[in-house]
């Protein structure tokens, strides 16, 4: 039997993020191959084990540190990939390196994009101004290592659609969540609910966090909670400042929170609230919905196109203002009951993007691939 050696390229690893755990469950599917070695090649410089351990269990952490090579910057390190008979990179909008596959989990360019609010919510969670001659080059860059590879991985219908616009034609492969895990550790908690709307993710610039405690001063009968892990201090002390401001005492933030900690959460709360524009795909909505949570996003992006299916009321409930967010939270607050089989449809809905599917129609990819 051939032993095929693969590279993952990804940027960083240790922290709990939606990017990191591609990574990491692409190298779960082809390490359960016995015809695969796989390595992890990253930026980090040392992997955080104990931030690691916080989100994944010690034995897959322990199995990731003996496979975890650090490459400082990809373009100078050319030479060792020719070693790989398979070099995957699973950061491709971010990491700027070769590879035969490509996964992108959102655009790589503000050049082509059609979409005006998409151009802008871009330029703004990547930080990027009007530095032309600089964006130009790292289109021309990214757009080269896409296309002279041989297959692109797009992580939704969204992000698909906005690559076409650049020229990329991408494969659909979406991300996988935990949704059977969160399922079985949530299921018994229906309609022992408490009026508790959660928003879960990084608390860092770009998803429109602001918003909340705007809301939540508007709806002063139900308690906002935002988890998720600190990744920038100078935004946090922004939120606390406007929810003084607003005089949101509904509203509290818990920083960094335990898996445990999560699952307790989740169990507990009735709605999902996802404030981001635009977002690529939305990992955080699918595990709420498997926790039997009521899910209200923006409508567009990954999470009304893709997870929501542009079914409004059937798996969750979509608004395209703020006014029109509180006034469904309210409603769903003042007849939770009605809403019991919304809540069951988004259960069955997250399941469609269980991590074992995910492992699945990878390892039937690269076995395609290489003609396995």
């Amino acid at each position: 039997m051939q032993k095929y050696k693969v590279a993952l390229l990804t940027n960083t690893l240790s922290k709990p993020g939606g990017a990191e755990y591609v990574t990491i469950a692409m190298y779960k599917s082809l390490k359960e191959e016995k015809n695969f070695h796989v390595n992890i090649l990253g930026r980090e410089k040392s992997i955080d084990v104990e931030m690691l351990n916080s989100w994944l269990d010690s034995s897959i952490s322990y199995e990731l540190l003996k496979d975890y090579i650090y490459m400082h910057k990809f373009p100078l390190n050319l030479l060792e990939l020719k070693d790989y008979d398979l070099v995957i990179n699973t950061r491709s909008n971010e990491v700027l390196a070769p590879a035969h596959v490509h996964y992108l989990h959102w655009i790589f360019s503000p050049y082509g994009v059609k979409d005006p609010e998409a151009l802008t919510y871009y330029r703004i969670s990547y930080g990027i101004g009007d530095e032309a001659l600089e964006y130009s080059v790292r289109h021309a860059f990214y757009f080269m290592q896409l296309k002279t590879s041989r297959l692109i991985l797009a992580n939704s219908r969204y992000v698909a659609s906005l690559l076409k616009d650049l020229g990329i034609n991408a494969t659909i492969l979406y991300p996988p969540v935990r949704s059977r895990e969160i399922a079985q550790v949530t299921t018994g908690s229906e309609w022992s609910r408490e009026n508790i709307v959660i928003t879960t993710t990084r608390i860092a610039p770009g998803k429109q966090l602001e918003t909340i405690p705007l809301i939540a001063s508007r709806v002063r009968d139900v308690e906002f909670i935002l988890v998720g892990s600190l990744q920038d201090q100078n935004y946090y002390i922004k939120l606390v400042q406007l929810k003084k401001s607003f005089g949101s005492d509904n509203f509290r933030i818990i920083p960094n929170v335990s898996k445990r900690e999560l699952h307790e959460l989740l169990s507990k709360a009735l709605i999902y609230l996802h404030t981001a524009r635009h977002e690529p795909f939305g990992i955080a909505v699918v595990e709420a919905m498997a926790a039997g949570l009521i899910p209200i996003v923006h409508r567009s992006g990954g999470p009304w196109h893709d997870i929501l299916d542009e079914k409004d009321g059937f798996y969750g409930y979509s608004y395209g203002n703020i006014e029109e967010s509180i006034e469904k939270i309210k409603d769903i607050v003042n007849n939770p009951h009605r809403y019991a089989e919304v809540s069951e449809r988004a259960r069955l809905r997250a399941l469609a993007f269980d991590e074992q599917l995910f492992k699945v129609k990878f390892k039937e990819i690269i076995k395609n691939l290489l003609g396995l």
